[in-house]
């Protein structure tokens, strides 16, 4: 199936623009943020296996960038390789999920942060349309993460550190395998649009204290209700 001309996260949606004024964009960049956006969005299963046939068949493509997307993914932690060499999702365990929770406060942090400092006016416009899509209400959790994923995006690139949205990008991936690995609801709706509006109003007021405490609550509350889930999941198996 040849890859989505649409791209639904906030880095591909970038990657894509860059597309329109780059056509020589490597192959083997394209598919590999398709199968991250695959990998975020929870479509491949945590032990799933890959292969460049699959891979080729999939966005239709030759072996080469196939095999180039593949080695990336296997640097980046997002697949692991068995015994028999053949490469799969990789599974992640609570103490995996820990890390990478740690890993995003600090970089939540220093994104909310910068971004306090730099916002204009056009950005916090940005910021603010996606909070009116939060509070119009998404229908289900999946339609929420899309909302969650670019308000969180869009303060990524307002904080204008490529490291900073590098990383980030790198940890959506991650934080989405961890919600293909729980069961249960994820009760979004008591306390996200809340905690969004305070971290809204700190970056508008300039207050980069107010913001990065805001965003290391919102951080935190997070990760106790998708490791919680992460805990009960492991424990059905």
């Amino acid at each position: 199936m040849p890859y989505p001309a649409i791209v639904r996260n906030w880095e591909n949606q970038r990657l894509m623009k860059n597309d329109a004024s780059k056509p020589d964009l490597p192959l083997a960049d394209i598919v590999y943020g398709q199968v991250r956006d695959l990998l975020r969005q929870g479509e491949l299963a945590p032990g799933q296996r890959l292969s460049e046939s699959e891979l080729c068949d999939r966005f239709q493509v030759s072996r080469t960038p196939a095999r180039e997307a593949i080695h990336r993914l296997l640097n980046e932690g997002f697949l692991t390789q068995g015994s028999g060499g053949r490469p799969s999702v990789a599974e992640i365990d609570i103490a995996a999920a820990e890390e990478i929770y740690d890993m995003r406060e600090a970089v939540e942090c220093l994104a909310a942060r910068l971004a306090a400092r730099k916002a204009t006016t056009e950005d916090l416009l940005e910021l603010r349309a996606i909070l009116d899509e939060q509070r119009a209400g998404p229908a289900g959790e999946t339609e929420f993460l899309d909302v969650n994923d670019r308000f969180h995006g869009c303060i990524y690139r307002i904080s204008a550190n490529r490291y900073v949205q590098r990383t980030a990008s790198i940890l959506l991936v991650s934080a989405g395998m961890i919600r293909g690995s729980t069961h249960g609801k994820y009760d979004y709706d008591s306390w996200s649009l809340a905690e969004h509006e305070e971290i809204y109003r700190a970056i508008e007021d300039g207050d980069s204290v107010a913001a990065e405490d805001a965003m290391r609550r919102h951080t935190r509350h997070g990760r106790f209700q998708r490791i919680a889930l992460l805990s009960r999941a492991g424990a059905r198996k």
